[in-house]
């Protein structure tokens, strides 16, 4: 083990800086967020360096993170590190193409000299390395944490000012029938309350191991017909006041605005904001209230956690890694398209987004959505103090999103590789091997790099200027 020399022990001590200086800005959550990154592609390189001992390549460097050497050991042929930037990781094997000079003893260890199955093992063995993590964190999450049950749910938020906080319901309460209808099912439960506008029902509620049985009555929300009414409001959005004349029913809000043809509406979002706009009637007459309001509760729904067996587990964890590589192959394809390109952006022109979906590292609103490394970090520190559920589908997804990102068939990813050596086994016969000039992909990789990290930039760009709402 190499001693630490004076500029190292320097590196090392701004790096600890910075680390507390990350705890005390970000909390703990954001340092767990970047620890699990910087495992999960020292996870990758280490895939790399396995595939290639065991194909008897020579690999000289495994290091962790970029920049200045902040501490090596070398044992045998290959020197393990850490350096100061914890950006990642890499492993370097020797003669991963012509350009590169190897010693005339070593030329037989290098990758452009192994056959076609072994450089393709290596190559791919990254996110080989990374699907593996992600079916690992899926058993791990299935089988130790639980996944939702789909025969039961229970409240998991509670709408300030709205019928279930002003009969007392609260987070984690069951409830079991409204209105004498069983409600286990949410999607019953909510057609139920829609359904009931304005009228005082009884509420049957597991609270605390006890039932309670609750008369409520139940308020109401505008439908996308009823905020087409007027201009400037929104599905779900209540209507408190006309003119500053309080209304709690639509027939109180047609009455009023029936007088005018402008007025200024007091409204309640669905966030709990309450804001004025200035209205006008778009209908004459307006709609009658079976079509502009619905029944409103104030809930939402969370499903308990079940822990499957290890079958289930297993199988389960299998076939979600495979469903999560096809919707990222789908997602990226998607997105590296004329228009997926010029809808992202263009939404940074526009100052367009919103909320954040990791698997695709898009928004659920902006389908078009790329988010930077910043807009990442922030999703999985909320998602981290969110507990253990989310923030570990959260690794996952990042897991499986990377991986087959790597595997574009382009340098510098995994994928070029990939297909340089497809390339060179179809070009060799007769006993040949042929060798790509990879001098003349160089122009190209400059490229591609290059409009990464113009995306990259355009990415972190709106996640500033417009950073997506994660909840």
């Amino acid at each position: 083990m190499k001693k630490l020399e004076k500029p190292e022990q320097i590196r090392l001590l701004l790096l600890i800086f910075l680390g507390v200086v990350l705890i005390q800005f970000g909390g703990l959550s954001m340092v767990a967020v970047v620890l699990a990154f910087v495992v999960m592609l020292a996870l990758h390189e280490l895939g790399h360096l396995l595939a290639a001992r065991l194909s008897g390549m020579k690999v000289t460097e495994y290091f962790i993170g970029f920049g200045p050497r902040l501490w090596s050991i070398k044992r045998g042929e290959t020197e393990y590190g850490v350096k100061a930037i914890p950006a990642g990781a890499y492993v370097r094997i020797i003669g991963m193409s012509n350009l590169e000079d190897v010693e005339l003893e070593d030329e037989s260890r290098s990758y452009r000299a192994q056959s076609y199955p072994r450089r393709l093992a290596v190559s791919l063995a990254g996110s080989g390395m990374q699907f593996i993590l992600a079916f690992v964190l899926l058993f791990f999450l299935f089988s130790m944490v639980g996944s939702p049950s789909t025969d039961t749910w229970e409240v998991g938020s509670v709408v300030s000012d709205s019928t279930a906080e002003s009969i007392g319901v609260s987070e984690g309460d069951q409830i079991l029938t409204v209105g004498g209808v069983d409600v286990s099912d949410f999607d019953q439960f909510g057609a139920v309350v829609r359904s009931s506008i304005g009228k005082v029902i009884p509420v049957e509620i597991s609270k605390d191991g006890s039932i309670e049985v609750l008369a409520a009555q139940v308020g109401e929300r505008l439908t996308s017909i009823g905020a087409a009414s007027f201009p400037g409001l929104q599905e779900g959005d209540q209507i408190l006041s006309v003119d500053r004349q309080e209304t709690t029913t639509w027939s109180q809000v047609v009455s009023k605005a029936s007088q005018q043809e402008t007025f200024l509406l007091e409204v309640k979002r669905t966030d709990g904001t309450v804001k004025t706009v200035q209205s006008t009637k778009a209908f004459t007459p307006l709609p009658p209230q079976q079509m502009a309001v619905q029944g409103f509760f104030g809930v939402s729904a969370r499903h308990p956690l079940k822990t499957l067996g290890l079958g289930s587990s297993i199988s389960r964890s299998a076939s979600e890694t495979v469903d999560l590589i096809g919707n990222s192959a789908k997602a990226i394809a998607q997105f590296f398209t004329p228009g997926g390109l010029s809808s992202f952006i263009g939404g940074a022109v526009e100052g367009g987004g919103s909320a954040s979906q990791v698997g695709t590292g898009v928004s659920t609103n902006d389908e078009n959505r790329l988010l930077s490394i910043y807009g990442v970090a922030l999703l999985g520190s909320s998602l981290f103090e969110s507990g253990a559920y989310n923030f570990i589908w959260f690794l996952v997804l990042i897991n499986v999103f990377v991986a087959v990102f790597n595997l574009i068939p382009l340098l510098p990813f995994d994928g070029g590789h990939v297909l340089i050596a497809t390339y060179e086994r179809l070009r060799s016969f007769g006993g040949r091997q042929h060798r790509a000039d990879v001098s003349k992909l160089v122009p190209l990789t400059w490229v591609v790099l290059i409009f990464l990290i113009s995306l990259t930039l355009v990415a972190l760009f709106r996640d500033i200027v417009d950073l997506p709402d994660f909840g």
